[in-house]
């Protein structure tokens, strides 16, 4: 509901181009950072209760960022929000606790699914309520709303899992102690899967920082069109996400499932790129969107399946930073690529996305590796 919306409420405030640019890039940016040392606190702390402070502190980054009266308490709420909104990691980490293994497949392509919804409703809300008196004012408050709704839903209805391996002096843990026990973490098992997930989240972030230009520039597109793609697009994802479980059961492999996937997208950015028709865009979307989906959940899997139960806050927590990293180059990345050519991003997507490839072509050829997480 809110991100469509805030850079236009940020201008309106008087801010540069080069303030909303900072606005924009500083929660991805803290992101990078807070993203390990809160899973990492999780891991310690146990899930339920850090994810009601990331519920809490973010509720209330949304209803500041509400009744903001100078762009300094903007760039503070998008500081809060960038500091503890990791609701969506903590609890792919609490699905992993109480999941079987031979259903965690399954379970994230659901969850997935739910997350694939929630962007078709929110963007057509709060382009609605933009619309109306003191819009943007609304949207954050419901925004704000639904945190803290999800929070007290977390406080009533989510059964606790203490976190394995705890004592007293951990569930008491500083910055600095939580900052020792992600030393400790063997990282040298996740570089390869780290990388991959880099090149395949830059190769969809970099061509979707285009995407509306790139209609315009084809198709001429209104950007009531462009809307409704980027729905489409949510539709097939929402429903691919159903049906991840079935295809991972029927692959078994995530690494040789996911080389699947990194071919597809590589393929699918090229035609979408080039698409010389309506027709064959939307031809090319449909592949793309079920190979995100898909590949989103994989390597969700791979990381957990490579990670001491007592690690995987932690562990997914830096696979989110990673993405993180990918969502703050990407725009860099795009806007060279596109004065060079307004095909350029989406080549420079496409060529991200054979890398990724090539790395999980190298790892398919490893003996697999033993999962580590304990019963």
């Amino acid at each position: 509901m809110i991100f469509p919306l805030l850079l236009t409420y940020a201008r309106n405030m008087g801010a540069t181009h080069f303030l909303g640019g900072i606005i924009g890039s500083v929660y991805g940016g803290l992101q990078l950072f807070s993203s390990p040392l809160v899973g990492s606190w999780s891991d310690v702390r146990g899930r339920k209760f850090v994810l009601q402070i990331c519920f809490l502190v973010s509720g209330t980054s949304y209803a500041l960022l509400g009744v903001a009266p100078d762009l300094g308490f903007v760039i503070l709420a998008r500081v809060m929000a960038g500091l503890f909104k990791h609701t969506q990691t903590l609890c792919r980490a609490y699905l992993a606790d109480v999941s079987l293994p031979d259903t965690e497949s399954g379970v994230f392509g659901r969850f997935n699914a739910m997350s694939s919804l929630g962007f078709i409703v929110g963007p057509t809300i709060g382009g609605h309520l933009a619309e109306t008196p003191h819009g943007f004012f609304w949207v954050c408050t419901i925004g704000a709303s639904v945190f803290l709704l999800c929070g007290g839903l977390v406080w009533l209805l989510m059964p606790d899992v203490k976190p394995i391996k705890t004592n007293k002096a951990q569930e008491n843990a500083g910055v600095a102690q939580i900052i020792h026990f992600i030393k400790q973490i063997k990282w040298s098992s996740h570089w390869d899967h780290f990388l991959v997930r880099f090149f395949l989240s830059f190769a969809t972030l970099i061509y979707r920082s285009n995407f509306a230009l790139l209609l315009d520039y084809m198709f001429n597109f209104s950007a009531k069109t462009v809307g409704y793609i980027i729905s489409f697009q949510g539709i097939v994802s929402a429903v691919s996400g159903f049906l991840v479980g079935t295809l991972a059961h029927w692959y078994k492999d995530h690494t040789k499932l996911l080389l699947f996937v990194a071919v597809t997208q590589t393929l699918s950015l090229v035609g979408l790129t080039y698409a010389p028709t309506t027709l064959i865009l939307m031809c090319c979307l449909v592949p793309l969107c079920i190979s995100n989906a898909v590949g989103r959940v994989s390597i969700t899997k791979i990381t957990v399946d490579r990670c001491h139960k007592d690690e995987i806050g932690a562990v997914v927590g830096l696979g989110q930073s990673i993405t993180s990293l990918a969502r703050m180059l990407s725009p860099l990345v795009a806007g060279v690529a596109q004065s060079i050519s307004i095909h350029g991003p989406g080549v420079s997507g496409a060529g991200s996305a054979a890398v990724g490839a090539v790395i999980l072509s190298l790892m398919s050829k490893k003996p697999t590796i033993a999962i580590l997480k304990e019963d």
